[in-house]
Protein backbone atom coordinates (compact mmCIF):
# COMPACT_ATOMS: atom_id res chain seq x y z
CA UNK A 1 0.00 0.00 0.00
CA UNK A 2 1.31 3.45 -0.83
CA UNK A 3 2.07 5.87 2.04
CA UNK A 4 -0.67 8.25 0.86
CA UNK A 5 -3.36 5.57 0.90
CA UNK A 6 -2.09 4.21 4.20
CA UNK A 7 -2.25 7.60 5.95
CA UNK A 8 -5.72 8.22 4.54
CA UNK A 9 -6.83 4.82 5.82
CA UNK A 10 -5.40 5.56 9.29
CA UNK A 11 -7.10 8.96 9.44
CA UNK A 12 -10.46 7.43 8.55
CA UNK A 13 -10.11 4.83 11.28
CA UNK A 14 -9.21 7.45 13.90
CA UNK A 15 -12.11 9.66 12.74
CA UNK A 16 -14.52 6.72 13.11
CA UNK A 17 -13.27 5.92 16.61
CA UNK A 18 -13.77 9.54 17.66
CA UNK A 19 -17.29 9.60 16.26
CA UNK A 20 -18.12 6.13 17.55
CA UNK A 21 -19.46 7.13 21.01
CA UNK A 22 -21.83 9.64 19.44
CA UNK A 23 -23.07 7.08 16.92
CA UNK A 24 -23.40 4.54 19.68
CA UNK A 25 -25.47 7.00 21.74
CA UNK A 26 -27.76 7.72 18.78
CA UNK A 27 -28.19 4.02 18.15
CA UNK A 28 -29.11 3.47 21.82
CA UNK A 29 -31.65 6.30 21.67
CA UNK A 30 -33.24 4.80 18.54
CA UNK A 31 -33.39 1.39 20.20
CA UNK A 32 -34.98 2.85 23.33
CA UNK A 33 -37.53 4.74 21.22
CA UNK A 34 -38.39 1.53 19.37
CA UNK A 35 -38.84 -0.31 22.67
CA UNK A 36 -41.10 2.45 23.98
CA UNK A 37 -43.27 2.25 20.87
CA UNK A 38 -43.29 -1.52 21.05
CA UNK A 39 -44.46 -1.41 24.67
CA UNK A 40 -47.14 1.09 23.75
CA UNK A 41 -48.63 -1.04 20.97
CA UNK A 42 -48.90 -4.44 22.56
CA UNK A 43 -51.97 -5.65 20.74
CA UNK A 44 -51.39 -8.75 18.66
CA UNK A 45 -52.93 -8.18 15.24
CA UNK A 46 -54.03 -11.26 13.35
CA UNK A 47 -54.77 -11.83 9.69
CA UNK A 48 -58.28 -10.64 8.92
CA UNK A 49 -58.56 -8.24 11.87
CA UNK A 50 -60.49 -5.13 10.91
CA UNK A 51 -59.55 -1.90 12.62
CA UNK A 52 -60.42 1.77 12.55
CA UNK A 53 -57.88 4.60 12.82
CA UNK A 54 -58.97 5.07 16.44
CA UNK A 55 -57.67 1.55 17.20
CA UNK A 56 -54.13 2.80 16.53
CA UNK A 57 -54.37 5.69 19.01
CA UNK A 58 -52.48 5.82 22.30
CA UNK A 59 -55.73 5.69 24.30
CA UNK A 60 -56.72 2.43 22.68
CA UNK A 61 -53.20 1.02 23.07
CA UNK A 62 -53.39 1.62 26.84
CA UNK A 63 -56.28 -0.82 27.04
CA UNK A 64 -54.10 -3.59 25.59
CA UNK A 65 -51.03 -2.84 27.67
CA UNK A 66 -50.23 -5.56 30.15
CA UNK A 67 -50.32 -4.68 33.79
CA UNK A 68 -46.97 -4.64 35.52
CA UNK A 69 -46.25 -5.96 38.96
CA UNK A 70 -45.51 -3.41 41.67
CA UNK A 71 -41.86 -2.37 41.93
CA UNK A 72 -41.61 -2.72 45.70
CA UNK A 73 -42.64 -5.47 48.05
CA UNK A 74 -45.69 -4.25 49.99
CA UNK A 75 -44.81 -6.20 53.11
CA UNK A 76 -41.26 -4.82 53.18
CA UNK A 77 -42.49 -1.25 52.78
CA UNK A 78 -44.93 -1.69 55.67
CA UNK A 79 -42.51 -3.98 57.57
CA UNK A 80 -45.22 -6.57 58.19
CA UNK A 81 -44.82 -10.34 58.30
CA UNK A 82 -47.43 -11.92 55.95
CA UNK A 83 -47.74 -14.95 58.25
CA UNK A 84 -49.29 -12.69 60.90
CA UNK A 85 -52.11 -11.72 58.52
CA UNK A 86 -53.54 -15.19 57.87
CA UNK A 87 -56.71 -14.22 59.82
CA UNK A 88 -57.32 -11.17 57.64
CA UNK A 89 -59.08 -12.67 54.60
CA UNK A 90 -59.40 -9.29 52.86
CA UNK A 91 -55.59 -9.02 52.67
CA UNK A 92 -55.13 -12.68 51.75
CA UNK A 93 -57.76 -12.46 48.99
CA UNK A 94 -55.60 -9.89 47.17
CA UNK A 95 -53.05 -12.65 46.59
CA UNK A 96 -55.41 -15.30 45.20
CA UNK A 97 -57.24 -15.56 41.88
CA UNK A 98 -61.00 -15.77 41.45
CA UNK A 99 -60.69 -19.56 41.45
CA UNK A 100 -58.74 -19.64 44.70
CA UNK A 101 -55.25 -20.20 43.30
CA UNK A 102 -52.30 -18.28 44.73
CA UNK A 103 -51.08 -15.59 42.33
CA UNK A 104 -47.47 -15.90 41.10
CA UNK A 105 -44.67 -13.53 42.09
CA UNK A 106 -44.75 -11.93 38.67
CA UNK A 107 -48.22 -10.57 39.47
CA UNK A 108 -47.89 -9.86 43.18
CA UNK A 109 -44.50 -8.13 43.02
CA UNK A 110 -43.36 -9.76 46.26
CA UNK A 111 -39.88 -10.99 47.12
CA UNK A 112 -39.38 -14.77 47.16
CA UNK A 113 -39.40 -14.92 50.95
CA UNK A 114 -42.63 -12.96 51.29
CA UNK A 115 -44.26 -14.85 48.41
CA UNK A 116 -43.63 -18.11 50.27
CA UNK A 117 -44.95 -16.56 53.48
CA UNK A 118 -48.11 -15.37 51.72
CA UNK A 119 -48.61 -18.83 50.22
CA UNK A 120 -48.21 -20.37 53.66
CA UNK A 121 -50.62 -17.85 55.21
CA UNK A 122 -53.24 -18.48 52.49
CA UNK A 123 -52.94 -22.24 52.94
CA UNK A 124 -53.21 -21.79 56.71
CA UNK A 125 -56.35 -19.64 56.38
CA UNK A 126 -57.95 -22.17 54.03
CA UNK A 127 -57.05 -25.07 56.33
CA UNK A 128 -58.58 -23.28 59.32
CA UNK A 129 -61.75 -22.54 57.35
CA UNK A 130 -61.32 -18.76 57.52
CA UNK A 131 -61.16 -18.45 53.76
CA UNK A 132 -62.88 -20.39 50.96
CA UNK A 133 -60.55 -22.62 48.98
CA UNK A 134 -61.98 -22.39 45.47
CA UNK A 135 -63.48 -18.91 45.19
CA UNK A 136 -63.22 -15.44 46.69
CA UNK A 137 -65.05 -14.63 49.90
CA UNK A 138 -68.58 -13.25 49.30
CA UNK A 139 -67.80 -10.01 51.15
CA UNK A 140 -64.77 -9.42 48.93
CA UNK A 141 -66.83 -10.10 45.79
CA UNK A 142 -69.50 -7.68 47.01
CA UNK A 143 -66.88 -4.96 47.56
CA UNK A 144 -65.35 -5.57 44.11
CA UNK A 145 -68.75 -5.38 42.43
CA UNK A 146 -69.45 -2.09 44.21
CA UNK A 147 -66.09 -0.65 43.04
CA UNK A 148 -66.71 -1.86 39.48
CA UNK A 149 -70.14 -0.21 39.38
CA UNK A 150 -68.70 3.07 40.71
CA UNK A 151 -65.92 3.10 38.13
CA UNK A 152 -68.40 2.25 35.36
CA UNK A 153 -70.80 5.02 36.36
CA UNK A 154 -68.08 7.59 37.04
CA UNK A 155 -67.83 10.26 34.33
CA UNK A 156 -64.66 10.01 32.27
Amino acid sequence: MSPLIQSSHTQTRSYNTRKSPRLHQQQLERTEEARTLERMFTREWKIGDVYAPHDLSAAEARKWRSKRAPDKDVFDVLSINPLDLYKNFSVMSEFITDLGRIKPRSLTGLRRVNQRRVAKAVKRAVAMGLMPSVYKHPEILKEQNRRDKESFLAPS
